[in-house]
């Protein structure tokens, strides 16, 4: 429990830049006691709201990520800088830390039904109170303190700092950008800027650049318009180009060139807004504050959520509190899953087939119907037949099973038309005996010209993937027996085509097969479904509840032991957990691949080495078939390399880690009781490998065996064995 009201203690600090990182919290922290009563107000501001979010018993979870307390430790620095210290004083902040608790939850709320954030308004609507009401108690004093920090008084540091950013270049800017940095934790100084740099740059590479972009864009656009910088001197209100920059450059906005871009257009609007509002607050004598950013920063976030595509601009679904997180996160999710469809189709056939005809098909794919496939089957000669072909038990597709693409319900069933003569064709019924199941809402797949009487279904039966449905005939429009396959988003027979691709299945080249995923079969090509090994399919069925045994044994350290438990969360995620060292590993198994999806905790762990050992595994036993990945950059390369990546993120990708992975040795095809399973993970900076390391899975009866991942140039190795 404390260590949940101490997370949210510090992340109520590090939330006012959009992070979680524990050291800008401490550094902002030192920084609010610049001023010793405004630093404690805020602090005491912040336990405020915990003890009430505590009281009613509100989401841990937002208590420990500080959401609540955010803005109740912005109105509680504020106020310590405008009023002395007194009895009254403590009451008025208690009140208002109350206030402005009640107005972060509600505001929370109301905002997330509409998928946004709430920003600083509760700080913005309680410091208007405050600032209005204040004049009415004049047992409330306006503040006449010196500055202090860390115990002594630092009007000369203060001074001393401002004279070195004078000799600087461009000291103008400097100042400026500073002064408004220290602004956003109402420290007006030199000093607080310099500790709020230090503190971004070790926190967030990437925030840093859009905080000095954003500040730069509003700066140049009153330079060169010729406004009036009192606006800006005046509370140094130009923060509010900085934590657009941040917020919009790489935190609700995945950082690309096109978030910069996006930038340079909202920028000037939020110096109109300080222009337009400037003289509208002057009249109640109130400060903007933040309310330019918080206007900004929602029009852009309602207007994007309603886009039907994202042109690049994407924004971030899964927070991970870093603008480099968020860049790395979904460009190794785009590099992985990019190609991935909700609904997860297998080809509609069993064994090898042909593809005779494939999309814009010179015969009769083509116009609105161009997206389909027919295959059938044909042999090393690419006969279709044997013998003379004249009669339909010639052709070696004839009467062969064809299966359910993907899982759904048969809407539709023709039936009774009798299969072609050899060269004749039907075209009365074009499409001859067919089945169309649908998947879901305006998605169905259509298989045709069916052996009459082979359909095994009746409209409305429920189906499973790779049941089999029928038997290839030669049915309609079909003047030799083949299957003619199509995905459409209407339930009729003769419906047009949809572009859709098969998840997962094999090309033949030569004597081996190549792994595809999520493509389009072409034609010309032999085809096949992934045909799962029942020994790698049960040595990867991890079950939610399972747990774990793991003989660890490093190079010249003693063997130790790891308990792995497989659990799964809220959002139906089944990871692995090791108590030991509170790591998580996500896997998803998609029946023929198993693959993880994400990694959290350290990285000196076997389940870390398990996690890079088994990225990607095909579950069917083709001996030689390499599957192909990456993995996160982060845990391969130097501190250096990473920090330099880290500016060069959005605009450039130097770095990157490719992973493979390929079964070396099955000791028996039919009935395997061993299969070995060879992994390589390569570190490559520009197009120079700087870091290799290989991996070795051995499965038995009774599952994985063990694992073993092997660094050659530190001749470094971690074995594993698993205990049944």
């Amino acid at each position: 429990m404390l260590q949940i009201y101490g997370n949210g203690f510090l992340n109520s600090y590090s939330q006012v830049f959009f992070s979680n990182n524990k050291t800008l919290a401490i550094l902002l922290f030192l920084v609010t006691f610049l001023n010793p009563v405004s630093g404690l107000s805020g602090a005491i501001a912040i336990i405020i709201g915990q003890i009430l979010a505590r009281g009613f018993n509100f989401s841990q979870v937002l208590i420990s990520d500080g959401t609540y307390t955010y803005n109740s430790l912005m109105v509680g620095v504020g106020m310590g800088v405008i009023y002395d210290p007194s009895m009254a004083y403590l009451v008025v902040l208690i009140v208002f830390s109350i206030i402005t608790f009640f107005l972060s939850v509600w505001l929370s709320h109301f905002f997330s039904l509409k998928k946004l954030p709430f920003l600083s308004i509760p700080f913005l609507l309680a410091m208007w109170l405050v600032l209005l009401g204040g004049d009415s108690f004049s047992s409330l004093q306006l503040s006449s303190r010196q500055i202090w920090f860390l115990g002594f008084n630092s009007t000369g540091l203060i001074n001393q700092v401002a004279e070195f950013v004078g000799t600087l270049p461009f000291p103008d800017v400097l100042h400026l950008y500073l002064r408004s940095l220290g602004a956003i934790l109402f420290q007006y100084n030199d000093l607080a800027g310099i500790i709020i740099v230090i503190a971004i740059l070790i926190s967030s590479r990437m925030a840093l650049v859009l905080s000095f972009f954003g500040f730069l864009i509003g700066y140049l656009f009153y330079l060169n318009f010729e406004g009036d910088f009192s606006q800006l001197v005046y509370s140094y209100i130009g923060f509010n180009f900085i934590l657009t920059g941040i917020a919009l450059g790489g935190f609700f906005i995945v950082p690309s060139r096109k978030s910069y871009l996006l930038l340079i257009v909202v920028i000037p609007v939020i110096a109109f807004l300080i222009s337009g509002f400037y003289s509208l607050f002057t009249v109640f004598q109130l400060p903007l504050y933040s309310l330019p950013f918080n206007i900004v920063v929602l029009l852009v976030l309602y207007t994007f959520g309603l886009r039907t595509s994202s042109k690049g601009l994407n924004l971030v679904t899964l927070q991970q509190f870093s603008p480099e997180k968020n860049y790395y996160k979904h460009l190794l999710g785009k590099m992985r899953f990019g190609t991935e469809t909700y609904y997860h189709l297998s080809l509609p056939v069993l064994g090898e087939w042909y593809i005779s005809q494939g999309a814009n098909g010179k015969i009769t794919h083509k116009g609105e119907w161009k997206e389909a496939l027919d295959f059938d089957i044909r042999d090393d000669s690419g006969k279709t037949f044997r013998g003379s072909g004249a009669e339909l038990s010639d052709y070696y597709c004839y009467d062969i099973p064809v299966v359910a693409p993907a899982h759904g319900t048969i809407i539709k069933i023709d039936d009774g038309i009798e299969d072609n003569v050899v060269g004749n064709v039907n075209l009365e019924y074009n499409w001859g005996n067919t089945v169309i199941i649908k998947h879901g809402e305006g998605f169905f797949t259509k298989l045709s010209h069916l052996k009459k009487g082979s359909i095994k279904y009746n409209e409305g039966d429920f189906v499973q993937q790779g049941d089999i449905l029928a038997h290839c005939g030669s049915s309609g429009r079909s003047p030799e027996p083949h299957l003619h396959f199509q995905v459409q988003t209407q339930p009729y027979i003769g419906a047009p085509t949809l572009k859709y691709p098969i998840a997962y299945y094999l090309v033949k080249e030569k004597n081996t097969f190549a792994m595809k995923e999520f493509a389009y079969p072409k034609e010309g090509e032999t085809i096949r479904n992934v045909e799962v090994n029942s020994l790698l399919k049960k040595a990867y069925n991890f079950i939610p509840g399972q747990s774990i045994n793991v003989s660890v044994a490093k190079s010249g350290e003693k063997p130790t032991e790891e308990v792995w438990k497989v659990n799964t969360n809220l959002y139906n995620q089944s990871y692995f957990y090791s108590p030991e060292n509170g790591a998580r590993a996500y896997f998803i198994n998609r029946g023929q691949v198993f693959l993880f999806t994400d990694y959290s905790g350290k990285t000196n762990t076997a389940l870390y080495a398990f996690y890079i050992c088994s990225q990607k595994i095909l579950l069917g036993s083709y001996k030689d078939v390499e599957l192909n990945d990456q993995l996160p950059v982060s845990p391969f390369f130097n501190k250096l390399l990473l920090l330099l990546q880290d500016f060069a993120a959005p605009f450039y990708q130097f770095l990157g880690v490719n992973f493979h992975s390929k079964i070396v040795f099955i000791d028996n095809d039919h009935s395997p009781r061993e299969i070995q399973i060879e992994t390589g993970e390569e570190a490559i900076a520009g197009k120079r490998i700087l870091n290799l390391r290989k991996g070795k899975i051995t499965i038995g009866k009774k599952g994985i065996k063990s694992f073993e991942i092997t660094n050659p140039r530190k001749k470094t190795t971690l074995s594993c064995a698993f205990r049944f």
